[in-house]
């Protein structure tokens, strides 16, 4: 900042003034006089004799006195000089220094001018480099998210071919267990066949071995049947007998002998309990069953085979196990030695 001149000229210019003053004071001071004052024309003359030794003494005092004056005059105008050149030595030294420090603010102005252009220039390059930055950034960005992509692309075909590869390998496995599957389902189905043949000729062989044993059995429970028919036949009329003996010792003639009941004479009563001790022989017995009783419908072949099994009356666990062991053993005694004609059975099974 400058600093002002107008104190240092005001301060010059005075000194100036006082200079000039003294120096017309001093002239006025040493200027002598005329005698008589300042009236005109010829005034009266005293002479005066002087000293000439006087005079003489009396100028060189005069002189002495206008020497130091002088002197004294000098010394001021040296003084004045001194003081002059000491405002002018002043001065310049203001002038230098008001220079300097104009120099100096305008070497701080232009400091300041370059350090601004230069942190103009600075942010300049920091704002290229920044953009610079970015760009590079955005294109680094730009890159990645393009291999990113190109990379998920690649994961996806990838994928896509695995997925392929997968799925044809899954429909190869199900098509070769879908073979062999249908190679084990016809194996087993001639499995299944030979098992089938070898049942069927199992269950020939079997149901000829159970007709044997039947047949067999049937002889052997005729003839005993036969035995019983006979030894009941003969116990019959040897009752009649007796009861016709009876009836001639009795007073009342005519009156009813003992008889056999219902199910206890004739043959068809005797089939019919061949039937229930048959189907007793091959029912599962609970003892609960005990006591209890059934009438099981039952239609059959002249051969005795089962043709159909019909309603049961009476109790239901008996009835059950009936109709089971018929499904089991399939046919019953054959009739035609009992000469049942009435193949529509109800067989009563009493436990």
């Amino acid at each position: 900042m400058k600093r002002s001149m107008t104190g240092p000229v005001v301060v010059s210019l005075l000194l100036h003034a006082l200079l000039i003053l003294a120096f017309v004071l001093k002239w006025n001071l040493d200027k002598p006089k005329r005698p008589g004052g300042g009236g005109g024309g010829g005034g009266v003359v005293h002479a005066v004799v002087i000293d000439e030794l006087q005079f003489k003494q009396h100028a060189e005092f005069v002189k002495q006195q206008k020497q130091q004056k002088l002197e004294e005059q000098q010394e001021r105008l040296q003084e004045q000089k001194k003081e002059v050149e000491a405002i002018r030595q002043q001065k310049e030294q203001e002038t230098i220094r008001l220079r300097k420090e104009q120099e100096q603010q305008k070497a701080k102005k232009e400091q300041a001018r370059k350090q601004e252009i230069e942190r103009q220039k600075l942010e300049a390059e920091k704002k290229i480099a920044l953009e610079k930055k970015k760009k590079e950034e955005l294109k680094k960005k730009e890159l990645e998210q393009k291999k990113l992509e190109e990379e998920r692309q690649k994961k996806l075909e990838e994928q896509k071919k695995a997925t392929e590869k997968q799925k044809e390998e899954e429909l190869k496995k199900k098509e070769e267990a879908l073979k062999k599957k249908e190679a084990e389902l016809k194996k087993a189905e001639q499995e299944k066949k030979k098992q089938e043949q070898l049942a069927a000729e199992k269950k020939k062989q079997q149901e000829l071995e159970r007709k044997k044993a039947q047949e067999a059995k049937q002889k052997a429970l005729e003839k005993k049947q036969a035995e019983q028919a006979r030894k009941k036949s003969q116990q019959e009329a040897k009752q009649l007998e007796d009861d016709l003996f009876n009836d001639l010792d009795s007073d009342t003639p005519g009156a009813p002998g003992n008889k056999a009941g219902p199910g206890m004479g004739g043959e068809g009563d005797a089939y019919s309990g061949l039937v229930s001790a048959t189907i007793q022989r091959n029912m599962f017995i609970d003892q609960n069953m005990k006591g209890k009783a059934a009438v099981l419908k039952v239609k059959i072949a002249p051969d005795g085979l089962i043709i159909s099994i019909g309603a049961c009356d009476g109790d239901a666990a008996i009835c059950s196990a009936a109709t089971a062991a018929l499904n089991k053993i399939g046919s019953l005694p054959d009739p035609k030695p009992f000469n049942v004609t009435d193949y529509d059975l109800a067989i009563n099974l009493q436990l």
